[in-house]
């Protein structure tokens, strides 16, 4: 089993996931900005979690990776993606296998052409997390659920996480249709809290039918980009969220920080046949009031 594995980002997801594969006992660096990993080399990464508990652990924080580790798992957000490869050198990643968590479909190609000689192995991630200071996160959904491809690799990421007691996922029959499951959960999710400032529950009442609109634009978008998406089960699943439940975009809208407009709809409005023109106004709309 691998034990070196380096974390890229310590936000929500970042920062949850080191602390549980440290509690599992692997051998875990968190790479960070200056006063994040400051923060975590004094002070530890702590999780507060209806689900797992209360964990602290101690995990060396770097600004950048200095050796080589067997799995690096990159939990930054889109935007940040490019300034945060930065921090590892594509040697020391060398037969490693990269693991994306990002939103979206764009950031697979750009990362086997930083890492050639790694194995660059995309994972979707669906939970509720919030970093409320630096080196320490809270846990919000019962839920964190992972999802992969099934197949033979020299590292199984999924089985890490898996022995950390998270949910992985392994039905999708192909990367394609991997991520647009997610996406299209996601892009109609995401902008529609977004452009109403409100929780799932209330901007689902108020806007049922656009909510409709841009699951039937991310499916056809999906499907136009050779991913076998399921439009019943998106909309079950948008349909039986708890009614408080409040998308990461909307988060950062909140908190004035730049948003995953590209990463989320970008895709969406690049392969949707009819130009998904539902989906192009509430991005239009959620722009100009510059959020």
């Amino acid at each position: 089993m691998a034990d070196r594995i380096a974390v890229l980002g310590a936000g929500a997801v970042g920062g949850m996931l080191a602390v549980l594969l440290a509690e599992a006992g692997h051998e875990v660096t968190v790479l960070a900005s200056e006063r994040t990993g400051t923060a975590i080399n004094v002070g530890g990464l702590t999780l507060r979690s209806g689900r797992y508990g209360e964990i602290a652990a101690r995990v060396p924080a770097r600004p950048w990776l200095t050796a080589p580790v067997d799995v690096l798992f990159v939990a930054v957000k889109a935007p940040d993606l490019l300034a945060a490869l930065s921090r590892v050198p594509a040697g020391l990643v060398d037969g490693a296998a990269v693991v994306p968590l990002l939103n979206g479909v764009d950031h697979v190609p750009l990362l086997r052409a930083a890492y050639p000689r790694a194995d660059v192995v995309p994972m979707t991630v669906a939970v509720e997390a919030t970093r409320v200071a630096p080196g320490v996160v809270e846990h919000l959904s019962p839920f964190a659920d992972y999802a992969i491809t099934a197949g033979d690799r020299d590292v199984d990421p999924g089985g890490l996480l898996r022995d950390a007691g998270l949910d992985v996922d392994t039905s999708a029959p192909d990367e394609a249709t991997l991520l647009w499951r997610k996406l299209c959960f996601l892009g109609p999710f995401a902008l529609l809290t977004t452009r109403a400032m409100e929780p799932i529950g209330p901007a689902r009442e108020a806007g049922s039918t656009r909510l409709d609109a841009l699951v039937e634009e991310a499916v056809a978008a999906a499907t136009a980009s050779g991913a076998t998406p399921d439009g019943a089960a998106v909309r079950a699943r948008l349909g039986g969220m708890p009614a408080t439940m409040r998308s990461s975009m909307l988060k950062d809208a909140e908190a004035g920080a730049v948003l995953e407009l590209d990463a989320i709809a970008g895709p969406i409005l690049r392969a949707a046949p009819d130009g998904a023109p539902v989906t192009r106004g509430i991005v239009a709309e959620i722009a100009a009031a510059g959020r």
